[in-house]
């Protein structure tokens, strides 16, 4: 079970055991696993329950998809699915047909009933987030069999790849640039006109979900914020220190942290090397309730 305080829960990376349940996922060529951090409830998408943090907004979980397989074929779903990648590179298509390449820290964005679909085109084993921007039934997504049906699949829409390299990090956060608080952030979705987006005209804009990035230096900490939203952190790189009921606990690769609305928190850098710090809404953030910070 994830460890869990006042609301606030942290899910081990080592305490969630991967699932093979999807079409073709124990056959070769198509051989992937999934693992959640941020499920629904019974009923809906959540590949450990009874581990990872159940909400009724998003689902937040990993990928592994080894050297020379693929996705089994095209399908959509109900809701915008989002990879994130972290290692390895993959090649993607889409209903229409149009080949998309995405590498470590792309972001693709898949809007709901668009047929889509990646294959591990690289010489390493792929790690990707992925993310919902809401509960999914189970048995709702749609596998295409046939040309038949990728023409008939409820959504044209584009297929949407947003890299690292176009964001520019952003240090306007409160004493970002002073030594003890150094860090910068970006954001691959943000909100709308009126709410949180680091990175507008860059970021794809959505009201439910918002998908960032905190990059902490070594020796620092965030200064204690809290957002009106719910908040996942994933870390992708480093370890930190998170505090809860006056007890240091230490978070490394692929750890997370599930933060209700209005919980203050802060994460301390603790190791020799950069932290990366996934963020994750709930929902887009409005700009008067972001980031209520305790200086």
């Amino acid at each position: 079970m994830a460890s869990s305080n006042k609301g606030v829960s942290i899910i081990r990376h080592r305490d969630l055991e991967p699932s093979w349940h999807v079409p073709g996922a124990k056959v070769g060529g198509t051989l992937r696993s999934l693992i959640s951090w941020v499920g629904g409830p019974k009923g809906y998408v959540n590949s450990n329950p009874g581990t990872a943090v159940e909400n009724n907004e998003i689902g937040v979980g990993l990928m592994y998809l080894p050297v020379g397989q693929q996705q089994e074929g095209l399908h959509y779903h109900t809701v915008t699915e989002i990879y994130l990648i972290l290692k390895g590179f993959v090649e993607g298509k889409d209903g229409s047909g149009t080949n998309h390449r995405a590498g470590p820290m792309d972001c693709v964005y898949i809007p709901p009933g668009v047929p889509h679909g990646v294959r591990n085109c690289g010489l390493e084993d792929v790690e990707l987030v992925w993310l919902h921007d809401g509960l999914e039934r189970k048995g709702a997504t749609v596998y295409c069999d046939t040309e038949e049906d990728v023409k008939n699949a409820p959504s044209k829409e584009p297929v949407k790849v947003v890299s690292l390299r176009d964001l520019e990090p952003f240090w306007g956060a409160p004493r970002a640039k002073e030594p003890e608080f150094l860090r910068w952030m970006v954001n691959w979705i943000g909100g709308p006109a009126g709410f949180e987006n680091l990175n507008r005209g860059v970021a794809v804009e959505s009201e439910k979900i918002a998908l960032g990035l905190t990059v902490l230096y070594p020796g620092q900490k965030q200064v204690p914020h809290q957002h009106a939203v719910a908040e996942v952190y994933t870390i992708l790189q480093g370890k930190a220190l998170i505090k809860l009921d006056n007890k240091n606990q230490e978070l490394g690769y692929l750890d997370a942290v599930y933060f209700p609305p209005g919980h203050i928190h802060s994460l301390r850098n603790i190791g020799p090397d950069p932290v990366y710090i996934m963020w994750t809404h709930g929902r887009a953030s409005p700009q008067k309730g972001v980031g209520i910070y305790r200086l």
